[in-house]
């Protein structure tokens, strides 16, 4: 008995652009599967927090923040080095 073909590609390029080799689409925002649950659950209610405050408020808010997180800056430069 003679061999078998094992593979062959032909028509194959004809079959894929057939209806063109499209570019795969982007999502619009990331997906939270894998994240950590409770940081997903606390970031959904602190957008809705965020959406309640003035601009005043909103400003302040942002201030806190960037100074908080100047701090937990430092204390990671610290860990690192001592």
């Amino acid at each position: 008995m003679a061999k078998s073909k094992n593979h062959t590609g032909h028509n194959q390029i004809y079959k894929n652009h057939r209806n063109g080799i499209k570019k795969t689409r982007r999502p619009r925002k990331m997906s939270m599967q894998g994240m950590n649950c409770r940081f997903v659950r606390n970031q959904a209610f602190a957008k809705r927090g965020m959406q309640k405050l003035t601009a005043e408020q909103k400003a302040e808010q942002l201030a806190a923040q960037k100074e908080a997180q100047k701090k937990v800056d430092e204390k990671r430069k610290a860990e690192r080095q001592g």
